[in-house]
């Protein structure tokens, strides 16, 4: 579950990056996602996105200093469809967190979420609170 100020958070960190492809994780407590950590794209293009290890591990760190669990990992498709590339599942090694992708850049904007395990890709619905 999201609510409305991630979800609008979200959005906004990716449209700050445009035309390139923009990434951060996300925390919280249970079945819900409470707090956006925005990271710096270390690939800075439009196509790809990567998070540096050592400022991952330093938000995580942060994240279990606020008592909330690493629970997602977002980027956006500035010009694409919110669906997981090649790459995005080859890439995933986290099965248990949810992939969120935005598609802002477009007419339309959406954010989608996915479990990616052994890649397999499962569709999550997005419950906004």
């Amino acid at each position: 579950m999201l609510s409305r100020r991630v979800y609008t958070r979200i959005m906004l960190e990716v449209k700050k990056d445009l035309p390139n492809e923009s990434c951060g994780l996300i925390s919280g407590l249970e079945n819900r996602c409470l707090t956006v950590w925005p990271m710096q794209n270390m690939e800075a293009t439009p196509y790809s996105f990567a998070i540096n290890p050592d400022e991952q591990e330093l938000i995580i760190s942060r994240m279990l200093g606020r008592n909330e669990s690493f629970k997602g990992i977002y980027h956006s498709h500035p010009f694409g469809r919110p669906v997981p590339s090649k790459d995005d599942v080859a890439y995933s090694i986290y099965p248990d967190v949810y992939y969120f992708i935005a598609s802002v850049g477009g007419r339309e904007e959406e954010l989608r979420c996915y479990k990616i395990n052994n890649g397999k890709v499962k569709h999550i619905e997005i419950l906004i609170k």
